[in-house]
């Protein structure tokens, strides 16, 4: 086993654990699709990478836990902030992921352990993301009920794609990890670490040092990227649905990008070649990972991963 092999950050999608038909989904199915993720983590643990940070989406969990409720809602007339609902889905997805790689380390033999941590991640009340919401989350509703959210809970709502309203909420940007001291303990004694769920349960510092959540939606990779650099990581890994960042994407003849300097995937990125809520924040994340002293950024497909940290597969974006 090499020791030199370099520190991770693998940001896992809100796929890795999504479940096509979650209307009818039974639970144990969340086990089998985190069974597939987790299992290549493992292999590159036997590929001797030992220091790992696993991030996770949260979108469609979030989703199911606004549906409970607005079905629920005349038994269960008390409404759950969203901090904590990213809150709720930290920790049903955080010990899905902690059960399955331990599971599948004794499976193998192999000595590691991991742990999740429920991760508060600082945003600031300044941020302009505040004064324009734009981040769809939750149920579609009719016009009538929409107007009717707007008076009795204050919500802002948004027509999405001609489906219907949804709630739009801020998505500020990520200023500090809560829980950073705690990262770095566990990685030194040895654990995979597992946080920083959904882009993490926004919260704001008042002026005493009191935290206190907000009604806001952090960036999951923005959050990895920003937690990558205070921990030191080298390589920032984001999985997501397709195997390559591509040019030219919704034309006939899309163009993968297999590796591509920091300078020239920003002008790709200023040209607009990458979609606003798609590839354009993992653009952003990686970019500014690599800028904040990053060694390298991969962008691949979720059941690639050990090859595209090999080399073999994604796009890798490299310091100028």
């Amino acid at each position: 086993m090499s020791d030199h092999k370099p520190s991770l950050l693998i940001s896992f999608g809100g796929n890795a654990l999504n479940v096509p038909d979650q209307a009818h989904a039974h639970q144990n199915e969340e086990f089998v699709i985190a069974k597939k993720s987790m299992e290549q983590v493992v292999e590159l643990l036997k590929a001797g990478y030992q220091k790992m940070v696993l991030t996770h989406g949260n979108g469609p969990q979030v989703g199911q836990i606004f549906l409970q409720q607005e079905l629920t809602k005349d038994e269960f007339p008390r409404q759950v902030t969203l901090d904590v609902c990213v809150a709720d889905s930290q920790g049903r997805i955080g010990y899905i992921l902690q059960n399955v790689f331990d599971n599948a380390c004794q499976e193998q033999g192999i000595n590691k352990k991991s742990s999740a941590i429920i991760t508060q991640v600082l945003v600031d009340p300044a941020d302009p993301a505040f004064q324009h919401p734009t981040k769809p989350i939750g149920v579609f509703y009719s016009p009538q009920d929409a107007e009717k959210l707007i008076r009795e809970r204050g919500w802002q709502m948004g027509e999405d794609a001609g489906r219907g309203f949804r709630r739009l909420v801020a998505s500020p940007k990520p200023v500090e990890i809560i829980e950073k001291a705690l990262f770095s303990k566990l990685l030194e004694s040895g654990f995979i670490v597992i946080g920083g769920g959904g882009g993490g349960i926004p919260v704001i510092r008042k002026p005493g040092g009191e935290l206190v959540g907000v009604e806001a939606v952090i960036d999951k990779d923005h959050t990895s990227a920003l937690l990558a650099n205070k921990l030191g990581v080298d390589c920032l890994v984001i999985l997501t649905e397709v195997e390559y960042v591509f040019l030219n994407y919704n034309s006939p003849t899309p163009e993968p990008i297999h590796q591509v300097s920091v300078k020239v995937m920003e002008k790709y990125l200023q040209a607009g070649e990458f979609a606003e809520g798609s590839m354009k924040p993992k653009v952003e994340a990686v970019l500014k990972f690599l800028k904040s002293g990053g060694k390298r950024a991969i962008i691949a497909g979720l059941f690639n991963l050990a090859r595209a940290v090999e080399g073999q597969s994604g796009t890798h974006i490299l310091v100028d």
